[in-house]
């Protein structure tokens, strides 16, 4: 028997895949209480940011905090004073690819920020609510895991060979094919 007319075999293989990912963009306001009355708002920053994350259903949830940092000024914009408050946020990122037949017990989870928390407007509200604050992040989640992959098997023969030869065995004699085409032949129109 050819290595041609053998059949070709198929192997499942057991390996670490990425099995799912998601991405999500998302904004929120935060009201923020000053200790003094604010005149005016001089910048908004967002620092510390940590966070964690965890799969729940097809899912991943992102848990963290971060402080928000607002520089203001007082008493008729003669002095000025920087007032911090720790945010804490829970996400949930929707899985845009899934893969059902990965382990379960075996998938891993990680997050990325693509876009780290930043402060896009603050606001002096009322003197009620104080100061609002928009910020805008965005992570991306991946799962990795174990899956099972079917592979074709070849024989050894085929690795230590030429890839002409192999090619050749294949398909036959590719040369003696084309040798049979008429150069002159050519389609004008093409029918429906």
């Amino acid at each position: 028997m050819s290595n041609t007319d053998r059949p070709v075999e198929y192997r499942q293989i057991l390996t670490k895949a990425v099995c799912g990912k998601g991405r999500k963009f998302s904004q929120m306001s935060h009201s923020i209480q000053p200790p003094d009355n604010i005149d005016t708002i001089l910048g908004a920053w967002v620092i510390n940011h940590n966070y964690d994350c965890h799969k729940v259903g097809e899912a991943v949830e992102v848990r963290g905090s971060y402080d928000i940092n607002i520089w203001y000024s007082t008493k008729g914009n003669t002095k000025t004073d920087v007032m911090q408050e720790t945010v804490y946020y829970t996400e949930q990122v929707p899985l845009t690819f899934y893969d059902r037949n990965t382990r379960e017990a075996s998938v891993s989870v990680s997050a990325a920020v693509t876009q780290a928390p930043n402060c896009i407007e603050a606001s002096i509200a009322s003197h009620k609510d104080g100061v609002t604050v928009r910020i805008e992040k965005e992570f991306l989640v991946e799962l990795t895991g174990e899956t099972k992959v079917c592979v074709p098997v070849y024989p050894l023969e085929y690795a230590e060979g030429d890839e002409k030869d192999v090619y050749e065995g294949i398909s036959g004699d590719a040369e003696d094919d084309f040798h049979d085409l008429d150069p002159n032949l050519v389609i004008d129109e093409l029918e429906d």
